[in-house]
């Protein structure tokens, strides 16, 4: 898979779950967020963007690997960030 069909099908996984809480919102009658809409799109695409970039570094071999590394993008930050190393200081 190319890089360019890897930040494609990352950058897709990364938008599905973003879809499917706006499709389960509509879906269930509930009330739209009141949110900061310009912020919110600038994020989203960021996000985007992030995931379709991961995807290219996780060098997927197929489309649906590529859509499960953007996908599962937020797991993946959050184990980063949970073991991130301590920086430089006594101890």
């Amino acid at each position: 898979m190319s890089a360019r069909e890897a930040f494609l099908w990352g950058s897709i996984g990364g938008l599905a779950p973003e879809v499917l809480r706006w499709f389960k919102i509509a879906a269930t009658g509930g009330a739209i967020p009141q949110l900061h809409w310009l912020l919110y799109v600038v994020f989203l695409v960021l996000y985007v963007l992030i995931a379709g970039l991961v995807a290219i570094a996780f060098r997927p071999d197929n489309a649906w690997k590529g859509l499960w590394v953007g996908a599962s993008l937020p797991a993946l930050i959050a184990v980063l960030v949970q073991s991130a190393p301590k920086g430089p200081g006594p101890g």
